[in-house]
């Protein structure tokens, strides 16, 4: 199977989740929304003693004995004295896997769950299991790509909490990436023209697809413990000024759509002026029909999502910190 036909299958299977259609002005074609899991960091002491098959034979190795003894073999490359990247047969990296610089002993594993075929996947549920002795789940991301909804629409959107913003643009003034947390917090909230993303990386998006972003939330720690409700809290801060009721006054308005327009705003507002603007903006997110899409569509994937953590924990502790 050649590499374009293994993407364009990948697309089929990202856009067949969901076809509800988000009745506003300012969209005419069905939307589409898929969530998935799409970064796992595991935590673990290394075991002194790992065995290794090789023929009929039996290596008792230590774990990086048993990485150096695998590097350049097409799969497993050395990218530093204490780190080691796996790719797939295209050369694409799927995981990242290193010993601990500042814990002895300790090891961890950071992966993208979407990148790794069928085989690969139960190979690397054994091999973590192999691996570590009581591991842990120290962050997970969880992510909905939005299909078709204009990037003037979406672009609008902001997460209300009192957390730092930054947003990129690009060449042309407009929105491609905007961060909410900073990347060293048990939670921060990404969202990104991934069409644009794909597009720079050389990566096939079918013609058909006019506008893709992506919602993003990096979990660690307790946060990805407890990532269900960390996602609905998030939805119930992501809002837009587009369904405020005509019922608020229009000075409020005008306030909301500044502060919606630069996030550092906030912070140059008394307190109980900010409890006010983020509780109307909280209110209009519970009737915006976009993030009542994201709402259902989550509660419709949480299931299969939590099957798929458990899966790769094989029913391990997921509770302790990093």
């Amino acid at each position: 199977m050649s590499k374009k036909q293994v993407i364009v299958n990948e697309w089929e299977k990202l856009t067949a989740l969901s076809n509800r259609r988000l009745s506003v002005q300012t969209t005419t074609t069905p939307l589409k929304f898929n969530w998935s899991i799409d970064r796992i960091t595991i935590v673990g002491k290394l075991k002194e003693n790992l065995y290794y098959h090789r023929g009929n034979d039996i290596l008792i190795l230590d774990f990086e004995q048993l990485m150096r003894f695998n590097e350049n073999n097409g799969y497993l490359e050395s990218v530093s004295q204490n780190g080691w990247k796996i790719v797939d047969h295209f050369g694409e990296n799927i995981a990242y896997i290193e010993m601990l610089k500042f814990q002895k002993g300790y090891g961890r594993i950071d992966f993208n769950p979407n990148k790794i075929n069928q085989f690969l996947a139960s190979s690397m549920k054994n091999f973590i299991h192999d691996l570590f002795i009581e591991p842990h789940f120290s962050r997970a991301d969880i992510a909905c790509d939005i299909i078709d909804v204009p990037d003037e629409f979406i672009t609008q959107y902001r997460i209300v909490d009192p957390i730092s913003f930054k947003p990129i643009y690009g060449r042309s003034g407009k929105l491609e990436t905007a961060y909410w947390g900073s990347r060293s917090s048990e939670r921060q909230v990404r969202l990104y023209n991934k069409k644009l993303e794909q597009q720079a990386k050389r990566k096939i998006v079918p013609k058909e697809i006019e506008t893709w972003w992506r919602l993003e939330l990096q979990l660690r720690r307790g946060k990805a413990t407890d990532w269900q409700a960390m996602v609905q809290e998030s939805l119930d801060s992501f809002a837009s000024p587009h369904y405020l009721p005509i019922s608020i006054k229009h000075i409020d308005k005008i306030m909301i759509t500044g502060l919606i327009a630069d996030h550092n705003l906030w912070g140059g507002l008394a307190r109980h002026t900010k409890y006010k603007y983020r509780n109307l903006l909280k209110q209009e997110s519970k009737n915006d029909e976009l993030t009542n899409h994201l709402r259902e569509t989550f509660e419709e994937s949480s299931s299969e999502l939590k099957k798929e953590l458990d899966t790769w924990l094989q029913g391990l502790d997921v509770s302790e910190d990093n």
